[in-house]
């Protein structure tokens, strides 16, 4: 009786133990990253700019941050997440980061149900956001712009900027999650210096 009464105390306890050795998640977040050189505001550029669509795939549409093992396999870090849904960081990283390369410009996270005329609205497409083991980054979408009127205010006839595709590259520094998530904000960043681009054509 005595030897199943000590089994009995040790089996809470060795549960206990195993909850304990169980790694807490670690979180992480898309950051800005400023533009390298110097920006100017161009007579050309809409006055307000909003993100409309902004679609991910299944794929990278998860709490989990995605590594890329090989050309059929992928990995879910299931200890290192997303603090906040990948669209959500994404939006208001493409926001930031397009407020910063389009100064005089107000950049709006979201487009409302009643915008002002004029303003140009980004629809993003994602095809992929990933890094693989070595800590490469590929992002892979496509953008187009489009407003209710003329960008330059000179015209009631709405202009669009087109779907265009990108592909930005990141090279790795190693694959531990913090450098991924560091190359993935500077493939954003990457990303939104075309969209500038595009803006101030």
């Amino acid at each position: 009786m005595r030897g199943w009464r000590g089994a009995a105390l040790a089996v809470p306890l060795l549960l206990l133990a195993a909850c304990q050795s169980t790694p807490d998640s670690r979180l992480y977040t898309l950051a800005m990253v400023p533009p390298s050189g110097a920006v100017q505001a161009t007579r050309t550029t809409p006055q307000m700019l909003a993100l409309g669509s902004l679609d991910l795939p299944m794929l990278i549409d998860r709490p989990q941050i995605v590594r890329r093992i090989d050309g059929n396999r992928v990995e879910a870090l299931e200890f290192d997440r997303w603090a906040e849904p990948l669209a959500d960081g994404l939006r208001s990283t493409l926001a930031a980061d397009l407020a910063a390369r389009l100064p005089g410009m107000t950049v709006l996270p979201v487009a409302g149900s009643a915008l002002a005329e004029g303003t140009a609205v980004l629809a993003v497409t994602v095809l992929r956001f990933d890094a693989d083991r070595a800590g490469r980054v590929v992002l892979d979408a496509q953008w187009s712009l489009s407003t209710g009127s003329d960008m330059a205010g000179g015209g009631a006839a709405g202009r669009r900027i087109g779907p265009s595709r990108e592909t930005v590259e990141i090279p790795g520094v190693n694959a531990e999650p913090d450098s991924l998530v560091r190359a993935m904000s500077q493939a954003v960043a990457a990303f939104t210096d075309r969209i500038a681009a595009g803006v101030r054509r």
